[in-house]
Protein backbone atom coordinates (compact mmCIF):
# COMPACT_ATOMS: atom_id res chain seq x y z
CA UNK A 1 0.00 0.00 0.00
CA UNK A 2 1.10 3.54 -0.75
CA UNK A 3 2.80 5.49 2.34
CA UNK A 4 -0.09 8.03 3.40
CA UNK A 5 1.71 11.01 2.37
CA UNK A 6 1.34 9.16 -0.87
CA UNK A 7 -2.64 8.95 -0.67
CA UNK A 8 -3.25 12.58 0.45
CA UNK A 9 -1.27 14.26 -2.31
CA UNK A 10 -2.79 12.14 -4.72
CA UNK A 11 -6.08 12.50 -3.15
CA UNK A 12 -5.55 16.58 -3.57
CA UNK A 13 -4.10 16.51 -7.14
CA UNK A 14 -7.25 14.42 -8.32
CA UNK A 15 -10.00 17.37 -7.03
CA UNK A 16 -11.06 19.43 -9.77
CA UNK A 17 -9.34 22.88 -10.53
CA UNK A 18 -12.48 25.11 -10.82
CA UNK A 19 -15.05 27.33 -9.54
CA UNK A 20 -16.97 26.14 -6.76
CA UNK A 21 -18.50 29.31 -5.53
CA UNK A 22 -21.97 30.77 -6.43
CA UNK A 23 -22.63 34.14 -7.46
CA UNK A 24 -24.56 36.41 -6.10
CA UNK A 25 -24.58 40.17 -7.51
CA UNK A 26 -25.18 41.54 -3.73
CA UNK A 27 -22.16 40.19 -2.22
CA UNK A 28 -19.99 38.52 -5.35
CA UNK A 29 -18.69 34.86 -4.59
CA UNK A 30 -21.01 33.13 -1.95
CA UNK A 31 -18.10 30.83 -0.09
CA UNK A 32 -21.06 28.15 -0.31
CA UNK A 33 -19.42 24.89 -1.66
CA UNK A 34 -19.61 21.24 -0.75
CA UNK A 35 -16.07 21.44 0.86
CA UNK A 36 -17.69 23.59 3.57
CA UNK A 37 -20.70 21.21 3.81
CA UNK A 38 -18.22 18.41 4.79
CA UNK A 39 -16.26 20.50 7.29
CA UNK A 40 -19.93 21.40 8.75
CA UNK A 41 -19.41 25.02 8.02
CA UNK A 42 -20.64 26.59 4.96
CA UNK A 43 -20.41 30.04 3.61
CA UNK A 44 -17.82 30.93 5.58
CA UNK A 45 -14.03 31.79 4.23
CA UNK A 46 -13.36 28.07 3.67
CA UNK A 47 -9.26 27.40 2.66
CA UNK A 48 -8.55 25.69 5.87
CA UNK A 49 -11.42 23.71 5.82
CA UNK A 50 -10.42 22.48 2.45
CA UNK A 51 -6.93 21.65 3.51
CA UNK A 52 -8.83 19.50 6.53
CA UNK A 53 -11.10 18.13 3.96
CA UNK A 54 -8.38 16.60 2.33
CA UNK A 55 -6.74 14.69 5.09
CA UNK A 56 -10.23 13.54 6.15
CA UNK A 57 -11.20 12.30 3.14
CA UNK A 58 -7.52 9.80 3.45
CA UNK A 59 -8.87 8.99 6.94
CA UNK A 60 -6.39 11.21 8.33
CA UNK A 61 -7.80 13.85 10.05
CA UNK A 62 -6.56 12.81 13.34
CA UNK A 63 -3.18 14.28 12.56
CA UNK A 64 -4.10 18.03 11.69
CA UNK A 65 -6.50 19.88 13.81
CA UNK A 66 -10.16 20.69 12.93
CA UNK A 67 -10.11 24.58 12.52
CA UNK A 68 -10.98 27.15 10.27
CA UNK A 69 -8.71 29.57 10.01
CA UNK A 70 -4.85 30.11 9.52
CA UNK A 71 -4.00 31.71 12.73
CA UNK A 72 -5.17 28.39 14.56
CA UNK A 73 -3.60 26.02 12.79
CA UNK A 74 -0.23 27.71 13.01
CA UNK A 75 -0.23 28.32 17.04
CA UNK A 76 -1.63 24.11 16.84
CA UNK A 77 1.73 23.34 14.86
CA UNK A 78 3.93 25.56 16.82
CA UNK A 79 2.99 23.99 20.01
CA UNK A 80 3.26 20.32 19.16
CA UNK A 81 6.46 21.03 17.52
CA UNK A 82 5.33 20.92 14.05
CA UNK A 83 6.18 24.38 12.37
CA UNK A 84 8.55 24.29 10.01
CA UNK A 85 10.20 27.24 7.60
CA UNK A 86 11.10 24.33 4.63
CA UNK A 87 8.45 22.59 2.80
CA UNK A 88 7.08 19.10 2.19
CA UNK A 89 4.57 17.40 0.90
CA UNK A 90 1.01 17.20 2.43
CA UNK A 91 2.14 20.68 4.55
CA UNK A 92 -0.46 23.55 5.29
CA UNK A 93 1.23 26.77 3.98
CA UNK A 94 0.83 29.43 5.99
CA UNK A 95 0.59 32.57 3.40
CA UNK A 96 0.43 36.47 4.49
CA UNK A 97 0.87 35.81 8.21
CA UNK A 98 -2.59 34.09 8.31
CA UNK A 99 -4.11 35.58 5.36
CA UNK A 100 -4.55 32.21 3.21
CA UNK A 101 -3.80 28.12 3.50
CA UNK A 102 -2.72 25.59 0.69
CA UNK A 103 -1.46 22.06 0.88
CA UNK A 104 2.18 21.66 -0.48
CA UNK A 105 1.94 19.37 -3.43
CA UNK A 106 5.70 19.96 -4.74
CA UNK A 107 8.60 21.50 -4.63
CA UNK A 108 11.80 22.16 -5.54
CA UNK A 109 15.00 24.69 -4.75
CA UNK A 110 13.16 27.59 -5.84
CA UNK A 111 9.95 27.42 -5.75
CA UNK A 112 6.83 25.58 -3.60
CA UNK A 113 4.11 24.24 -5.39
CA UNK A 114 0.75 24.55 -3.86
CA UNK A 115 -2.98 23.78 -4.42
CA UNK A 116 -5.74 25.02 -2.25
CA UNK A 117 -9.71 26.17 -1.70
CA UNK A 118 -10.92 29.87 -1.69
CA UNK A 119 -8.08 30.71 -4.38
CA UNK A 120 -8.37 32.27 -7.69
CA UNK A 121 -7.34 31.16 -10.56
CA UNK A 122 -3.31 31.98 -11.34
CA UNK A 123 -3.66 35.06 -13.03
CA UNK A 124 -6.86 36.35 -12.24
CA UNK A 125 -8.16 39.08 -10.34
CA UNK A 126 -11.51 38.90 -8.66
CA UNK A 127 -11.11 41.69 -5.96
CA UNK A 128 -9.55 39.49 -2.99
CA UNK A 129 -12.18 37.12 -3.57
CA UNK A 130 -11.43 33.69 -3.50
CA UNK A 131 -13.94 31.20 -5.50
CA UNK A 132 -12.69 27.53 -6.45
CA UNK A 133 -9.86 25.13 -6.35
CA UNK A 134 -6.41 26.46 -8.09
CA UNK A 135 -3.00 25.50 -7.94
CA UNK A 136 -0.45 28.03 -7.34
CA UNK A 137 3.60 28.47 -7.50
CA UNK A 138 5.68 30.48 -5.05
CA UNK A 139 9.25 31.74 -4.32
CA UNK A 140 10.23 30.04 -1.83
CA UNK A 141 11.77 33.34 -0.53
CA UNK A 142 8.85 34.91 -0.76
CA UNK A 143 7.75 36.87 1.96
CA UNK A 144 4.03 35.79 1.89
CA UNK A 145 5.09 32.50 2.86
CA UNK A 146 5.15 32.49 6.11
CA UNK A 147 5.87 28.64 7.34
CA UNK A 148 3.83 25.33 7.61
CA UNK A 149 2.40 23.04 9.48
CA UNK A 150 4.07 19.49 8.92
CA UNK A 151 1.98 16.70 9.63
CA UNK A 152 3.32 13.71 11.07
CA UNK A 153 1.32 10.52 9.52
CA UNK A 154 0.18 7.92 11.14
CA UNK A 155 2.15 5.20 9.39
CA UNK A 156 5.55 7.12 10.67
CA UNK A 157 6.65 7.23 7.02
CA UNK A 158 8.10 11.16 6.52
CA UNK A 159 7.15 12.67 3.04
CA UNK A 160 9.68 14.29 0.42
CA UNK A 161 10.66 17.31 2.79
CA UNK A 162 13.25 20.14 2.15
CA UNK A 163 13.73 20.34 5.74
CA UNK A 164 17.60 19.15 6.35
CA UNK A 165 16.37 18.27 10.01
CA UNK A 166 13.38 17.17 9.55
CA UNK A 167 11.72 16.05 13.22
CA UNK A 168 9.98 12.64 11.31
CA UNK A 169 12.99 11.65 10.29
CA UNK A 170 13.21 11.53 6.72
CA UNK A 171 15.98 12.40 4.40
CA UNK A 172 15.82 15.92 2.90
CA UNK A 173 15.62 16.36 -0.55
CA UNK A 174 16.26 18.88 -3.85
CA UNK A 175 12.73 18.48 -4.88
CA UNK A 176 9.94 16.47 -5.48
CA UNK A 177 6.48 17.11 -8.00
CA UNK A 178 3.84 15.08 -8.31
CA UNK A 179 3.19 12.86 -11.57
CA UNK A 180 -0.05 10.41 -11.69
CA UNK A 181 0.22 6.62 -11.05
CA UNK A 182 0.30 4.30 -14.52
CA UNK A 183 -2.97 2.89 -14.63
CA UNK A 184 -3.12 -0.77 -14.27
CA UNK A 185 -2.90 -3.04 -16.88
CA UNK A 186 -6.85 -4.16 -17.69
CA UNK A 187 -7.73 -7.91 -17.10
CA UNK A 188 -10.07 -6.87 -20.43
CA UNK A 189 -10.18 -4.56 -23.05
CA UNK A 190 -11.57 -1.75 -22.36
CA UNK A 191 -15.14 -1.05 -23.86
CA UNK A 192 -14.81 1.22 -26.89
CA UNK A 193 -16.30 4.79 -26.28
CA UNK A 194 -19.34 6.03 -27.55
CA UNK A 195 -18.26 7.71 -30.97
CA UNK A 196 -18.31 11.60 -31.29
CA UNK A 197 -21.59 12.95 -32.85
CA UNK A 198 -21.19 14.07 -36.12
CA UNK A 199 -21.69 17.92 -35.78
CA UNK A 200 -22.65 18.87 -32.49
CA UNK A 201 -26.34 19.58 -30.86
CA UNK A 202 -28.46 21.79 -33.02
CA UNK A 203 -31.44 22.51 -30.89
CA UNK A 204 -32.61 25.70 -29.04
CA UNK A 205 -33.74 25.92 -25.63
CA UNK A 206 -35.58 29.42 -23.58
CA UNK A 207 -34.57 30.26 -20.54
CA UNK A 208 -36.02 33.46 -19.11
CA UNK A 209 -37.52 33.99 -22.14
CA UNK A 210 -34.17 33.99 -24.29
CA UNK A 211 -33.27 31.63 -26.56
CA UNK A 212 -29.89 29.56 -26.71
CA UNK A 213 -28.38 26.94 -28.69
CA UNK A 214 -27.96 26.57 -32.59
CA UNK A 215 -29.45 29.70 -34.78
CA UNK A 216 -30.75 31.96 -31.55
CA UNK A 217 -29.76 35.39 -32.16
CA UNK A 218 -29.70 38.18 -29.87
CA UNK A 219 -27.38 40.40 -27.49
CA UNK A 220 -27.60 37.22 -24.97
CA UNK A 221 -26.14 35.01 -27.44
CA UNK A 222 -23.04 37.56 -27.56
CA UNK A 223 -23.26 37.54 -23.65
CA UNK A 224 -22.44 33.92 -23.18
CA UNK A 225 -19.82 33.51 -25.53
CA UNK A 226 -17.71 37.15 -23.80
CA UNK A 227 -18.46 35.09 -20.47
CA UNK A 228 -16.73 31.59 -21.65
CA UNK A 229 -13.92 33.39 -23.47
CA UNK A 230 -13.43 35.85 -19.78
CA UNK A 231 -13.74 32.00 -18.00
CA UNK A 232 -10.81 30.68 -20.72
CA UNK A 233 -13.53 28.64 -22.97
CA UNK A 234 -13.06 30.45 -26.25
CA UNK A 235 -10.64 27.93 -28.20
CA UNK A 236 -13.37 26.95 -30.60
CA UNK A 237 -13.85 31.15 -31.81
CA UNK A 238 -12.15 31.50 -35.09
CA UNK A 239 -13.92 34.99 -35.31
CA UNK A 240 -16.34 36.58 -32.33
CA UNK A 241 -18.03 35.67 -30.39
CA UNK A 242 -21.03 37.49 -31.89
CA UNK A 243 -24.99 37.47 -31.80
CA UNK A 244 -25.14 34.21 -33.87
CA UNK A 245 -25.00 31.00 -31.65
CA UNK A 246 -22.86 28.75 -34.02
CA UNK A 247 -20.94 25.57 -33.56
CA UNK A 248 -18.15 27.09 -32.10
CA UNK A 249 -20.61 28.18 -29.27
CA UNK A 250 -22.40 25.11 -28.85
CA UNK A 251 -18.42 23.49 -28.83
CA UNK A 252 -17.18 26.37 -26.41
CA UNK A 253 -20.33 25.52 -24.00
CA UNK A 254 -19.58 21.62 -23.78
CA UNK A 255 -15.87 22.46 -22.53
CA UNK A 256 -17.46 24.64 -20.27
CA UNK A 257 -20.35 22.29 -18.82
CA UNK A 258 -17.32 19.31 -18.65
CA UNK A 259 -15.51 21.91 -16.25
CA UNK A 260 -18.41 21.87 -13.73
CA UNK A 261 -18.80 17.70 -14.24
CA UNK A 262 -21.06 17.45 -16.31
CA UNK A 263 -21.11 14.68 -19.10
CA UNK A 264 -22.79 12.67 -21.96
CA UNK A 265 -25.82 14.16 -22.92
CA UNK A 266 -25.89 16.94 -20.29
CA UNK A 267 -22.17 18.36 -21.78
CA UNK A 268 -24.32 18.70 -25.40
CA UNK A 269 -23.14 22.19 -25.41
CA UNK A 270 -26.66 23.64 -24.70
CA UNK A 271 -27.09 25.66 -22.16
CA UNK A 272 -28.94 24.60 -18.94
CA UNK A 273 -30.57 27.13 -15.97
CA UNK A 274 -28.17 25.85 -13.75
CA UNK A 275 -24.83 26.16 -15.95
CA UNK A 276 -26.19 29.13 -17.39
CA UNK A 277 -26.53 30.46 -13.76
CA UNK A 278 -22.86 29.45 -12.92
CA UNK A 279 -21.62 31.24 -16.15
CA UNK A 280 -23.34 34.73 -15.90
CA UNK A 281 -24.23 34.83 -12.31
CA UNK A 282 -27.61 35.95 -13.11
CA UNK A 283 -30.03 34.78 -15.62
CA UNK A 284 -30.73 37.49 -18.35
CA UNK A 285 -34.59 38.70 -18.69
CA UNK A 286 -35.94 41.20 -16.07
CA UNK A 287 -37.07 40.60 -13.00
CA UNK A 288 -40.41 41.33 -11.20
CA UNK A 289 -39.45 44.98 -10.52
CA UNK A 290 -36.23 45.60 -12.78
CA UNK A 291 -36.03 47.14 -15.66
CA UNK A 292 -36.13 45.57 -18.98
CA UNK A 293 -32.76 45.44 -20.60
CA UNK A 294 -32.87 48.30 -23.38
CA UNK A 295 -30.36 46.54 -26.09
CA UNK A 296 -26.64 47.71 -26.37
CA UNK A 297 -27.66 50.04 -28.90
CA UNK A 298 -29.31 52.28 -26.22
CA UNK A 299 -26.13 53.31 -24.46
CA UNK A 300 -24.34 56.00 -26.84
CA UNK A 301 -23.19 59.79 -26.77
CA UNK A 302 -26.53 61.54 -26.33
CA UNK A 303 -28.98 58.90 -25.01
CA UNK A 304 -30.74 60.89 -22.31
CA UNK A 305 -33.31 58.94 -20.69
CA UNK A 306 -34.21 58.10 -16.68
CA UNK A 307 -33.00 54.52 -17.12
CA UNK A 308 -29.10 55.83 -17.58
CA UNK A 309 -29.83 57.69 -13.99
CA UNK A 310 -31.69 54.91 -12.09
CA UNK A 311 -28.43 52.34 -13.87
CA UNK A 312 -25.78 54.97 -12.54
CA UNK A 313 -27.86 54.48 -8.55
CA UNK A 314 -27.48 51.34 -8.52
CA UNK A 315 -23.55 50.93 -9.72
CA UNK A 316 -23.06 53.67 -7.00
CA UNK A 317 -25.10 50.88 -4.54
CA UNK A 318 -22.65 48.13 -5.37
CA UNK A 319 -19.65 50.25 -5.09
CA UNK A 320 -18.62 50.89 -8.72
CA UNK A 321 -19.24 54.21 -8.89
CA UNK A 322 -16.67 56.61 -11.14
CA UNK A 323 -18.94 59.41 -11.08
CA UNK A 324 -17.33 62.79 -9.98
CA UNK A 325 -21.02 64.44 -10.12
CA UNK A 326 -24.46 62.60 -10.75
CA UNK A 327 -25.29 59.87 -11.87
CA UNK A 328 -27.72 62.03 -14.00
CA UNK A 329 -29.61 60.65 -17.30
CA UNK A 330 -27.33 61.63 -20.27
CA UNK A 331 -25.22 58.62 -20.70
CA UNK A 332 -21.51 59.66 -20.76
CA UNK A 333 -17.46 58.15 -20.08
CA UNK A 334 -18.32 58.55 -16.13
CA UNK A 335 -21.44 56.10 -16.85
CA UNK A 336 -19.68 54.03 -18.89
CA UNK A 337 -16.54 53.76 -16.69
CA UNK A 338 -19.01 52.67 -13.55
CA UNK A 339 -20.55 50.32 -15.74
CA UNK A 340 -17.31 48.50 -16.54
CA UNK A 341 -16.20 48.97 -13.05
CA UNK A 342 -19.31 46.86 -12.25
CA UNK A 343 -18.24 44.00 -15.19
CA UNK A 344 -15.04 43.57 -13.99
CA UNK A 345 -16.44 42.88 -10.31
CA UNK A 346 -18.88 40.05 -12.24
CA UNK A 347 -15.35 38.53 -13.89
CA UNK A 348 -15.43 40.09 -17.13
CA UNK A 349 -12.29 40.93 -18.41
CA UNK A 350 -10.96 42.55 -22.00
CA UNK A 351 -13.72 43.19 -24.31
CA UNK A 352 -16.14 41.90 -22.48
CA UNK A 353 -15.57 44.67 -19.65
CA UNK A 354 -16.10 47.42 -21.90
CA UNK A 355 -18.65 49.67 -19.78
CA UNK A 356 -21.54 48.93 -22.47
CA UNK A 357 -24.53 46.94 -20.88
CA UNK A 358 -24.85 43.48 -21.55
CA UNK A 359 -28.38 41.25 -20.85
CA UNK A 360 -26.35 39.44 -18.38
CA UNK A 361 -24.66 42.06 -16.59
CA UNK A 362 -27.85 44.10 -16.76
CA UNK A 363 -29.79 41.05 -15.01
CA UNK A 364 -27.56 41.38 -12.09
CA UNK A 365 -27.07 45.04 -11.44
CA UNK A 366 -31.16 44.56 -10.89
CA UNK A 367 -31.78 48.28 -11.84
CA UNK A 368 -35.16 49.01 -10.52
CA UNK A 369 -38.36 50.16 -12.94
CA UNK A 370 -39.72 53.19 -13.24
Amino acid sequence: MAPQWQQLVDHVMNVPERIYEGWNSSDGWDNRTPFGVEFGEDGVSWCVEFAWDMFHDCNLDDIVPRVDNVSAFTDWAQSRGQWSEYPSIGAWTNFGSGRHCEVVIGFDGQYVYTKGGNSIEAGASDNGQGNGVWSHRHLRTDPYVTGYLAPRYDDGQCPPTADPADPRGGPAVTEWRWSPAPDPTPTSPAPAPDPAPATPARYQVTIGGLAYGYGAEGDQVTAVGRALVARGFGQHYTEGPGPTWTDADTLNYADFQRSLGYAGQAADGVPGEASLRQLLGDLPGASDGDEPFPGGAFFHAGQHSDVITRMGERLVAVGCSRYKVGPGPDWGPADQASYAAWQRQLGYRGSAADGIPGPASWAALHVPAA
